[in-house]
């Protein structure tokens, strides 16, 4: 079988596909699957996984297992890598192998011989891990249903603060250099490397703004260990982190959630969550989700034994039985590619400017801007405004969305321009005074000084409502404008501008003296106003409406390719299009004609 990556989605065979799977480490064996080989075992989960409608297995090669000594592969852990990945096509299962596995649930579970030496920078080191790669390649390509190899889950953990000072450059090297590899040996399989949210949220050279070399972005995002101010597993925020991070991957290539699930909560509480997330992952473009984990574990072997939290997470308990969470999965999977978003392109950009993961460099720089990219993604789904994350040109778009800008490079400021020109209305909330503004001919207004403890700046007036500023939270200055070829929208309480439109070419750009988004980053702020107006009323201003209107802004609304999906992220029942759909549950009604609600 041949899979590709392309158009946003994977692909089989030429066919669309859509993984919904697991992430497996049998429940007796643990992390030491194959030293502890059962193949009785092994046969007896993915019977069980194929059963359910599960799709796709991810395996873990735990290097030091296949490669006791360097240069000495161990015949039997290849062999029985391979019967695994066979025992998976047995069921229909497609398999993705965790190639570089050093680093797992907290642990090293490293190599004797590696010795501190640099997965990156060691020439000798690189040398092995190609001929590595190459091996674990070999021993599978055979069996047709490997859709992808990992090349190493969260690896930068298994050295952080090197990672950290790594170039993306040779971040984006060494990518190259084992994806070319694994394609050389095994072609028609894809390549990817899976990292956590803070590959988003954080400056990390493994982000996938960095992922050129890789077919697919995989990514996922834990409530418990993400930025965003996310008060519990079951927060709306946090049911939308991974359909966040899956749109924000979209921007540089087909993304992946490989990982979703959640610690230190009940059963009821990890079914809810999981559900819910899942289904917005997908309505959302993310090409499969992965449940973290298949079972229980037994094992109190490394890295169990030092974090024995990691045993409790899996959808089925120790003796088999199913836990709600996978039942809730299973429903997930049977209607995978009905939550599948649409192939109409969004009128709304929410546009990513270039330096806005960039780490710090000097006092001049504010930090990494992305939270504010989640806050619009948040803003956006409440108001029922379908969009994109952009990373280049944003021209063809109705709105461009450019969120608590930090740094604007002259790039980023002529894209805007060249947007605004084409007939877009530009929004741009201010989050840098210095470098996040636009200038005065795209602003339309001039600022004249900063106006720190000014009790004039603590609210705003627009659409009829006076709006509370937290300059605490959001971080940024308040400052004094002055109109100059704009209009004025939106005073604060001195009467100042805090809201700015001026008409460049055949379109505007709508300038915020607020960086609204960073102001809503604390736990309750986001719901604890009607915040998703002011971003209906700049679309308004763009001529732009609701696809589907709703009362309900914890009800998400996704025009997908085979209907309507309905993801309600609150805690309240909700009705919306005649059907009604429980809190942190999901609906799939038909396009009118089609008939039916799945």
């Amino acid at each position: 079988m041949e899979f590709t990556a392309h158009t946003g989605r994977l692909h089989a065979d030429g066919r669309p596909l859509t993984v919904v799977g697991v992430n497996y480490h049998p429940s007796k064996a643990g992390c030491l699957i194959w030293r502890d080989w059962d193949a009785d075992a092994v046969r007896e989960d993915f019977a069980a996984m194929a059963e359910a409608g599960f799709t796709t297995v991810r395996l873990f090669v735990f290097w030091r297992d296949f490669e006791p000594a360097a240069g000495q592969p161990e015949p039997k852990a290849f062999a029985r890598l391979s019967e695994a990945v066979a025992i998976a096509a047995e069921h229909g299962l497609t398999c993705i192998l965790s190639v570089f596995t050093i680093f797992m649930n907290g642990r090293l579970l490293d190599l004797a011989w590696r010795e501190g030496r640099s997965l990156w920078r060691d020439p000798e080191m690189r040398d092995h891990e190609e001929a590595f790669a190459r091996r674990v390649a070999r021993a599978v390509r055979d069996h047709g249903n490997v859709l992808a190899f990992d090349l190493g889950d969260e690896i930068s953990a298994v050295a952080p603060a090197e990672a950290d000072g790594l170039s993306r450059d040779e971040v984006a090297s060494w990518y190259a250099r084992l994806a070319g590899a694994l394609r050389e040996e095994a072609p028609g399989t894809l390549v990817l490397q899976a990292n956590n949210a803070l590959s988003v949220f954080g400056p990390s050279p493994f982000a996938p703004d960095n992922a050129a070399a890789l077919d697919v972005i995989a990514i996922h995002g834990f409530p418990s260990w993400a930025a965003g101010s996310i008060e519990s597993t079951l927060s709306y925020k946090a049911t939308n982190l991974n359909a966040f991070l899956a749109r924000y991957a979209a921007a540089y290539g087909v993304p992946l959630v490989d990982e979703v699930g959640s610690y230190g909560v009940d059963e009821a509480t990890a079914a809810a969550y999981l559900g819910a997330s899942a289904a917005s992952a997908l309505a959302n473009g993310a090409s499969g989700v992965l449940a973290w984990c298949w079972q229980d574990i037994a094992s109190t072997e490394e890295p169990y034994a030092s974090r024995p939290a990691e045993r409790i997470a899996g959808l089925r308990r120790l003796d088999g039985s199913v836990k709600p969470a996978f039942e809730r999965f299973a429903r997930l999977a049977r209607s995978a590619a009905a939550l599948a978003p649409g192939p109409a392109a969004p009128r709304i950009a929410v546009y990513l400017p270039e330096h806005i993961r960039a780490r710090p460099a000097s006092y001049l720089d504010h930090g990494v801007g992305t939270v504010a990219a989640f806050y619009a993604h948040l803003l956006l789904k409440r108001a029922h405004l379908d969009y994109r994350f952009a990373a280049g040109p944003v021209e063809g778009h109705d709105l461009v969305v450019c969120p608590s800008a930090d740094q604007l490079t002259l790039t980023d400021v002529e894209r805007l321009r060249s947007a605004a020109n084409g007939g877009a209305t530009v929004y741009v909330s201010l989050g840098d005074r210095h470098h996040g503004f636009p200038g005065e001919d795209l602003a339309g207004a001039e600022i004249v000084d900063f106006a720190r403890g000014d009790d004039g700046k603590a609210s705003f007036s627009w659409l009829g409502t006076r709006w509370p500023v937290d300059w605490h939270t959001g971080g940024g200055t308040p400052v004094t404008l002055r109109a100059t070829t704009g209009r004025v929208a939106a005073t604060f309480a001195d009467g100042t501008p805090a809201l700015v439109v001026n008409p460049v070419g055949a379109g505007r750009i709508v300038f915020g003296a607020v960086p609204i988004e960073r102001t809503l980053d604390a736990p309750g702020r986001l719901e604890s106003g009607p915040w998703h107006r002011l971003y209906q009323g700049i679309a308004e201003l763009a001529g732009i409406r609701p696809a589907v209107e709703s009362a309900h802004p914890d009800l998400e609304v996704v025009v997908g390719a085979h209907g309507t999906v309905l993801v309600n992220h609150g805690t309240s029942t909700r009705q919306a299009l005649g059907v009604t759909v429980a809190a942190k549950d999901w609906a799939v009604v038909d396009h009118p004609g089609t008939g039916g609600t799945s």
